[in-house]
């Protein structure tokens, strides 16, 4: 038969009688876990402002930029970042090269896609004779849903990215236009 003391939830009894209080730890809250917050932007040196802004000038994404510069993706972003003290100075004499010998072309590529996205893809549309944006998309080897924002104005890739379509966009037009000619 029970009695009341083998009710007792959170004690342990000795010898018999005596109720012995098990000692209740207290824990702190868990630390989420996860994603660690990013730190502030550092602030960067007058190189590596300088690297930032002739990549956003000549409308470069960092892997193709880091390219030009015949350096890793990781180095780049550890100068346009402020990880590092300051830019070697041939990456820099490289990027200034860069902007001198491309920056008219880059103003005439930024000018050429300064309209909405979705005025952009029906110039492309026409040039390959398709309305269906699943065409499209396939042609430019994008997803659907990206074409499907790209129509409403909600994104738009960036120049280099744009640049590289158009170009996708001109040579399979060419290759339509001489396919029908023969």
């Amino acid at each position: 038969m029970k009695t009341e003391k083998d009710h007792v939830d959170s004690t342990t009894f000795l010898n018999n009688d005596t109720p012995v209080f098990e000692k209740t730890i207290e824990r702190k809250p868990r630390e989420r876990r996860g994603r660690v917050a990013v730190s502030p932007r550092l602030q960067l040196s007058k190189e590596q402002q300088e690297l930032v802004d002739i990549k956003n000038s000549l409308g470069l994404r960092h892997q193709d930029f880091a390219i030009m510069l015949n350096i890793g993706l990781p180095r780049l972003a550890s100068y346009t970042y402020g990880r590092t003290a300051s830019v070697p100075l041939e990456v820099m004499e490289t990027a200034r090269k860069l902007m001198a010998e491309n920056h008219k072309i880059s103003m005439q590529i930024r000018e050429k896609f300064d309209r909405p996205m979705s005025a952009i893809l029906n110039e492309w549309a026409e040039k390959l004779g398709t309305r269906s944006d699943a065409q499209l998309a396939a042609l430019l080897g994008v997803a659907g849903m990206t074409v499907s924002r790209w129509r409403k104005d909600e994104t738009m890739p960036d120049l280099s990215a744009l640049n590289r379509y158009d170009h996708i966009v001109e040579l399979i037009a060419s290759n339509i236009a001489s396919a029908t000619a023969k």
